[in-house]
């Protein structure tokens, strides 16, 4: 069954269909919380939201647009909510001193602990990824966060937005751009890929 077939049988009272859509879909949603929000409790706060939302919402669902796009349309106007009611500041990481705290512990960890050097990379580059995508402009974050998060097509993310399809393209395309030159500058050219997606998809 498609989504949209599952949030129209969990209207009709099918709770499994729920919660297959839960398990599917809470992951991406908390991360795309949490990376816009930059705080546990808040977006703990808000993911709850979000879902209260989906099952007040399921008796009257209708399929206008994909799930995703829907339900994701609803976790941002959550944040945009939470961001006025909470004052939340929006941004993904702590300071460069933090990121620095960070790297040094996982490097003293590495040490202590004996850990193969392939670990110790690993962890390094999840914390210089954290750091570059923290340092995205936010309406490039946005984009990025809905087309790796959600896995929304650009038309979607466009509309949800509310730019046109080629600010969105172009948003995108800066988002990429800009975590390959941080990633370069953090871990080196040789250790960072071309992105896995397509800027024009």
């Amino acid at each position: 069954m498609t989504d949209e077939q599952l949030m129209q049988s969990f209207g009709e009272g099918d709770y499994e269909a729920f919660e297959v859509l839960y398990q599917k879909h809470k992951g991406g949603v908390y991360r795309y919380l949490l990376r816009q929000t930059a705080s546990k409790s808040v977006a703990e706060d808000l993911f709850q939201d979000v879902w209260s939302q989906v099952i007040a919402g399921a008796a009257n669902y209708k399929v206008t647009a994909k799930f995703t796009t829907w339900l994701y349309t609803i976790a941002r106007n959550k944040l945009i909510d939470g961001v006025k009611h909470n004052k939340v500041v929006e941004k993904v990481l702590d300071t460069d001193c933090d990121t620095r705290e960070n790297e040094d512990k996982l490097a003293d960890d590495a040490k202590e602990r004996h850990r193969p050097d392939i670990a110790y990379e690993q962890e390094r580059q999840m914390v210089a990824i954290k750091h570059c995508v923290g340092r995205l402009p936010s309406t490039q974050l946005e984009c990025f966060l809905l087309r790796e998060e959600a896995g929304l097509a650009l038309a979607d993310i466009a509309e949800m937005v509310g730019s046109g399809l080629e600010a969105a393209k172009s948003r995108l395309r800066y988002a990429y751009k800009n975590l390959r030159e941080c990633l370069e500058n953090k871990l080196g050219s040789q250790r960072v890929r071309q992105p896995a997606a397509s800027c024009g998809r």
